[in-house]
């Protein structure tokens, strides 16, 4: 952030007579005789909004269609996809608002004209001394209005090894092949009475106990993994930004348990309903003012169908109320006023 010093000395004589006006920029020109010394814009939120949901990948096993005669149970026999929302995280972040976009008319050197920006010409302060630090900010460069959805994923787990099917065996000369499925049954229920026999007599003939379970029950999983499958879960992260300038529901983006973050998918919404507000100063006088913003408290819900996913009360400024101050209350009086760069809400006048 940067403060943006307006000032000429050698002109001060003519401040006290001088007669300071702030036009918004969609207005017609003013009367006044002074020259546009500066510009300012009052902040508006936006909201980047970050899903995150794994996916879920089922690979069916390649003897699916035997574990219900082998294991008693049905198998799935169809790979698929499945997707669930697991946490949903909301931040703000301040923009300029191009709807309010002012510019203040004041003579060189006046104490109107010491007007404190931020890098992205939000109104951080009138007449604020030349050393008030103002690292405070923590507005972000600005971007494009379509820029509306910011992705990125990350894949959390490596892909399912390939399933053991090299089986085949002769007992002896008299028994025929064993089928793989067949196999593969037969070492999960040896694998199963392994263990139960290591567990019965407390494996006394076992140096290393845990280590030796360990290693039956991961050999135990691949095996029933050729008929049941296996899953593979990826995470991925998308951050959408939203911008409300009403109250209402708002899409976010769309998802669903079948297809993920695809545009054929459901909505995911964000809902915002106004609290009451009020305003601290105002300008009864009517003439033109420095003006600021009155933020709105919202309640607001993140949804998924009817199942909600963040709910919170947040301030929402460009759903407020704006107010001013008079544009000559600097000049008649040795004030200052600071402004908050994320809301443009009114934070202290002083001397």
């Amino acid at each position: 952030m940067k403060k943006l010093l307006i000032s000429a000395l050698a002109l001060y004589a003519t401040a006290a007579t001088a007669q300071n006006a702030v036009v918004s920029v969609k207005d017609k020109e003013t009367n006044s005789k002074d020259e546009v010394v500066a510009s300012y814009y009052l902040p508006k939120t936006v909201f980047d909004i970050e899903i995150e949901a794994v996916n879920k990948h089922f690979k069916a096993g390649p003897y699916a269609s035997d574990a219900k005669r082998l294991f008693g149970t049905a198998a799935d026999m169809q790979d698929k996809d499945a997707w669930e929302v697991k946490n949903v995280r909301i931040k703000q972040r301040a923009e300029p608002d191009p709807a309010q976009h002012y510019k203040v008319y004041a003579a060189y050197g006046s104490t109107g004209s010491l007007i404190s920006l931020t890098e992205m010409e939000i109104l951080r302060g009138v007449n604020l001394p030349m050393g008030f630090n103002t690292a405070s900010n923590k507005c972000e460069k600005p971007t494009a209005n379509n820029c509306r959805e910011k992705r990125h994923g990350k894949k959390m787990c490596e892909e399912s090894r390939e399933f053991k099917t090299n089986f085949k065996y002769k007992e002896n000369d008299s028994v025929p092949d064993k089928g793989n499925a067949e196999f593969a049954y037969d070492l999960v229920n040896s694998l199963r009475m392994a263990k139960s026999d290591l567990l019965q007599q407390n494996g006394d003939d076992v140096k290393d106990v845990n280590a030796f379970l360990e290693s039956v029950e991961k050999e135990e999983k691949e095996m029933t993994a050729l008929f049941y499958g296996k899953t593979c879960n990826e995470i991925s992260n998308m951050t959408f930004s939203v911008s409300p300038d009403k109250e209402g529901n708002l899409e976010v983006c769309k998802f669903s348990a079948r297809n993920g973050f695809a545009e054929t998918s459901e909505n995911i919404s964000i809902s915002i309903k106004k609290k009451n507000s009020t305003s601290k100063v105002s300008n009864s006088t009517g003439k033109s003012g420095y003006v600021y913003r009155v933020p709105a408290i919202a309640d607001v819900e993140i949804k998924q169908g009817k199942n909600t996913l963040w709910k919170g009360t947040l301030e929402i400024p460009q759903l407020g109320s704006t107010e001013s101050l008079p544009a000559g209350f600097f000049d008649k009086n040795d004030l200052k006023a600071l402004f908050d760069n994320e809301t443009g809400a009114l934070l202290q006048i002083s001397k």
